[in-house]
C-alpha cells in the first residue's frame, strides 16, 4: 500500500515538473498584460441590456472562443490574447485585446464574430473603456 502512494506521489510530481516545464517552453515573453477598464483595449463590446449571464457564457465559447473538442471550456479566437468584462452605464461588455503579432486578418475576424452577434449593443476600437461616454 505505502509502495503504491510513493508510485502516485512520484507520478504526480513528474506530471506537475512536465506541465511547468512546457508552459516555460512555449512561453514567447515575459511581459506582464496590463488588463482593466482603465487600460487601453484593441476591441470594446457592449452587451444589449438584458443579455443574461449564461448568454454572456455562450458568447465567450462560441464568438470570441473556441470550444475545446472535451466540451469541458474553450480557447481565445486566433490573435487574442486578452478579455476583460468592463460595465459602464450599467451596460455589460468586454475589453479585448489582441496578441502584438496578431494579423489584420486574425483581428478583423474577430471584430466580424462580435459584430455578427446578435447580443451586442456598440462595438469601440481603440480605446480605454472607462473613458467611454456615450453609452
Amino acid at each position: 500500500m505505502m509502495l503504491k502512494r510513493l508510485i502516485l506521489i512520484g507520478m504526480i510530481c513528474f506530471v506537475s515538473f512536465g506541465f511547468q516545464l512546457n508552459s516555460c517552453q512555449t512561453q514567447q515573453d515575459n511581459r506582464m498584460i496590463e488588463m482593466s477598464p482603465d487600460v487601453h483595449a484593441d476591441l470594446v463590446c457592449f452587451f444589449k441590456k438584458g443579455t443574461t449571464a449564461d448568454q454572456i457564457l455562450e458568447f465567450h465559447r462560441t464568438v470570441i472562443g473556441i470550444p475545446d473538442s472535451k466540451g469541458s471550456g474553450h480557447s481565445f479566437l486566433p490573435g487574442m490574447v486578452s478579455v476583460v468584462r468592463v460595465v459602464i452605464n450599467g451596460f455589460d461588455g468586454e475589453a479585448i485585446n489582441f496578441q502584438p503579432n496578431a494579423t489584420a486578418e486574425q483581428k478583423a475576424f474577430v471584430k466580424k464574430r462580435v459584430s455578427e452577434s446578435p447580443l451586442i449593443y456598440k462595438i469601440y476600437e481603440n480605446v480605454v473603456p472607462n473613458r467611454i461616454r456615450d453609452l
